[in-house]
């Protein structure tokens, strides 16, 4: 491959909101990247922080996008618009890149097929961390009610990266804290604006006929996602209540890509703890990793949650 083609311009995108606490991590790994300056720009879009975001984003001379709206979404959507690169990497300000060779080879598979439509990274635990931060890092899917939901993938491993299909009449929930888009494939398949939610992105993608993304062995970040189980259920409370709104709103989700069999079946699994523990002690076994012992509590808190603000928003508190 030409080496002055293997380079694709990369417009960072993350969205802030009093983000002081971990967004100089995550710029530093940007900048660590074993990558053209030239090939790439930072863009935080940031919802009118008033402790030392800003001024952190300006020490990495990040350009700073407003958002009114100060919600995630938007930020995206607003960043995207404003992006020059032709691939778009969604990180979060709680996300760090872990090798400095990573946006090297994540780029790749964009330039090795132009028919995927983003490369996802891995998760990996720190060494020292909440043994709730880690089980979410080894589940990948934040969510253990979603990753039951989530369909099962096609895998056929390339030479440098595994390639991933959706399989039709499925739905994959993935798209932010690391995951590299193809811009063309955005636009195309539009539903950016005014908010970009990605897990339903990429409903719509496949929806357009683009199913498949990479993932590349060894190469991902670390996720500053959960500390307690209070963070778990607080994370939950939102993104139910989220969901909820868009569907009153008729909006669409990619739980529409989920037969309602598969949703039956996936809430009884994690609701009554024997399928959970099972799969938690398989994997505690296989891995040594304590943590996987969380998941069928973890598993139950999620459905309880979304339970509770089902009936809540049903009964009107």
């Amino acid at each position: 491959m030409n080496k002055k083609n293997s380079y694709l311009f990369v417009s960072f995108i993350i969205p802030t909101y009093n983000s002081q606490k971990y967004l100089g991590n995550c710029l530093k790994s940007i900048i660590k990247q074993d990558y053209p300056h030239h090939k790439r720009e930072i863009l935080v879009v940031d919802g009118g922080s008033i402790d030392e975001t800003l001024q952190i984003a300006k020490s990495y001379h990040a350009q700073i996008i407003n958002n009114p709206w100060k919600d995630p979404e938007t930020a995206k959507s607003l960043g995207i618009q404003k992006a020059n690169g032709g691939i778009i990497a969604l990180l979060d300000s709680d996300n760090e890149i872990i090798k400095n060779d990573w946006l090297k080879k994540m780029v790749k598979p964009l330039l090795l097929d132009k028919n995927l439509f983003g490369v996802e990274s891995f998760y990996f635990p720190r060494e020292k961390e909440s043994i709730f931060n880690t089980y979410s890092m080894l589940a990948h899917i934040a969510d253990p009610f979603s990753r039951c939901i989530a369909g099962k993938l096609k895998e056929e491993k390339k030479k440098e990266y595994i390639e991933y299909q959706i399989v039709p009449g499925t739905a994959y929930p993935l798209g932010a804290n690391g995951f590299l888009w193809n811009k063309r494939i955005i636009k195309e398949v539009g539903f950016y604006k005014p908010m970009f939610e990605e897990s339903n992105f990429s409903y719509y993608s496949t929806m357009k006929g683009y199913r498949k993304f990479a993932r590349v062995p060894g190469y991902g970040i670390y996720h500053d996602h959960i500390n307690s189980l209070a963070d778990f259920i607080g994370k939950r409370l939102k993104i139910g209540n989220k969901f909820l709104t868009r569907t009153e709103e008729k909006k669409r989700t990619w739980l529409e890509g989920v037969s309602r069999v598969k949703f039956v079946y996936s809430f009884v699994y994690c609701a009554t703890f024997l399928g959970p523990l099972i799969e938690g002690l398989l994997n505690f076994f296989k891995t040594g990793q304590l943590a996987w012992l969380l998941h069928p509590v973890m598993s139950f808190l999620s459905v309880a949650t979304y339970s509770i603000v089902f009936i809540r928003r049903k009964i009107q508190i």
